[in-house]
This record gives C-alpha cells, structure tokens and sequence, in this order.
C-alpha cells in the first residue's frame, strides 16, 4: 500500500465522528448497519480512484477495502439473525424535515411530523392532535415489534394510518375555512327578514327581493349540510384511527389470534372509508376555493 492510500485511510480514521443523523424509528441495528455501508462505500471508492488515477496495474485498494469489509459482513450477519435484509438497509426512509414532493392520497409520509397548529385548523386543532398522536403512537408500536410480529400483521398497516391522518388533515382544513366564512348566524337574520318582507305589500321589488333572501336562505343551508357531512367524515376518520391504535396495543397483550382478528378488520375498514372520504375531499377542495382558501 502506498502512502497516499494510508494518507486517506488515516483521513478517514480522524473523520470517523458520526453526523448529527436524526433517527429515523428504525431498529438500531438497520441504522447502525447503514452507517457503515455507507462509510464502507465512501472510502472504498476514494481508494479506488487514487489508485486509478496512480495507476491500476497494483490494485492495492482491494486491501483496504477487504479490511474495512470484514466488519461490515460481521455486522450484517447480526442483521440477518435479527430477521432483516439488505433491502432494510438500502430502503432509507425520508428525514423528518426532508423536502419532499407531495404525496399521492394515502402515501407514505415521514416518521415524524410537524404537531398540527391552531392557525391551520382552528376549531379541529383537537381532533388532529389527537389523530397526531395516535399516529406517533401506532409507529412506535410497530416499530416495537419483532420482525416476525409484522409479518403477522395486514398489509401496509403504517400507510392505512398515513392515508387515514392525511385525509382528516384535508377534511379538518376544510372545515376552519368554512367555519371561517361561513355565516351561520346570518340564517337567522334572513328569516326574520324574509318574515318581514312577507308582511310588507306585494309588488315587483318585494318578491324581487323575497327571491333573492330565498336563494341565499337555500344556499346557506345546502353549505351547512356539507359541512356536517365533511364533520362526520373527519370523526369516522379519528375513530378508525383508534381503533387500529387499540388492537395494535391489544396485540402486545392479550389473545394474539383475537386482537390480530379485529386489526385485520379495523384496517380493512380503515382502507374502506379512506376510499369513501376521498369523494368527500373533492368536494371540499371544491368549497375550500370557493372560501378563497384555496389548496
């Protein structure tokens, strides 16, 4: 080995402090493994072009390299009697304050979120929070779990609850904004003038007028019937939510074939209404423009 090879391995060695990396909720091992792949591939590959570059005829980078590798095949055959793969170690979740594109309705979204803020939801603030931390909770509970505890579970629990939290994000936005602008109390106000009117002589500007107070009265209602539907969306949505939280905690304790029986059932039901809602999301994103609130 020359000394430009021990130069950038001593390099290596001096610059081996780990990066504030945020944890990502996987098990330690997978992150653990990851880190030394990663710095496996750095300095094998720093080598390699050295010696490229020095010429190829002594490939004396194949030495360090081995070397470094004997650590990284130890730490992966720990890896794999834990039950995982190099697949865990290669799929990287995003960080938590990663700029991502949008998600599609009912992707996967970053471990960790942002908690909901009062100026986004208004009067749902205490929905969503409780939809936020139950969803930290399910996370942690799956992550909790052994690798042979998740093969037991339905498909893709975390993106049920993912799609679940996204769609009463939508639905809970879409009430503030109608809550918002929406005057409830203004219905009151055109019955009593539309009873006034009624007592006033008949002519051409009184039912000009009748009409018009007419179609708003009707508008006004049609818009507080949507908004009641839009809320007993955003409940059914907190409600699943909760209830694939219990079974999951039902799962670690009590009678696994009784409790995986009622996950199964709740996420399918889950699946369902996540379906159901998303005609309601159109609709709301439809009112939410019209508010000037738009997405």
């Amino acid at each position: 080995m020359d000394r430009a090879s021990r130069r950038m391995e001593r390099g290596s060695k001096e610059t081996d402090t780990p990066l504030p990396v945020p944890d990502t909720g996987e098990p330690r091992i997978v992150q653990k493994t990851r880190a030394q792949f990663a710095r496996w591939a750095a300095v094998s590959g720093g080598l390699f072009m050295i010696n490229l570059a020095t010429g190829i005829s002594s490939p004396w980078f194949l030495f360090p390299m081995m070397g470094m590798g004997f650590g990284l095949v130890n730490n992966y055959s720990k890896l794999w009697q834990a039950g995982y793969s190099w697949r865990d170690v290669l799929n990287r979740p995003a960080a938590p304050d990663a700029l991502t594109g949008p998600e599609g309705k009912g992707g996967r979204m970053p471990r960790q979120l942002a908690p909901p803020r009062a100026d986004e939801y208004g009067q749902q603030l205490g929905l969503i929070l409780q939809a936020h931390t139950d969803r930290g909770a399910i996370l942690k509970l799956l992550e909790r779990m052994s690798p042979a505890e998740r093969q037991m579970l339905p498909e893709d629990v975390q993106g049920t609850v993912d799609g679940l939290y996204q769609r009463a994000s939508e639905l809970a936005k879409t009430l503030h904004a109608m809550d918002t602008n929406l005057d409830v109390q203004g219905l009151a106000r055109i019955e009593q003038r539309i009873q006034s009117l009624e007592r006033e002589p008949d002519d051409g500007e009184r039912r000009r007028r009748l009409d018009l107070l007419e179609r708003q009265r009707k508008t006004i209602g049609d818009l507080r019937g949507r908004r009641d539907q839009i809320a007993s969306r955003l409940e059914s949505c907190i409600l699943a939510m909760q209830n694939v939280r219990f079974d999951l905690l039902r799962l670690r304790s009590a009678d696994a074939g009784s409790a995986l029986g009622d996950l199964t059932m709740a996420t399918q039901q889950a699946r369902a209404l996540s379906r159901d809602v998303d005609h309601a999301i159109m609709a709301a994103s439809e009112i939410r423009e019209a508010l000037g609130r738009p997405e």
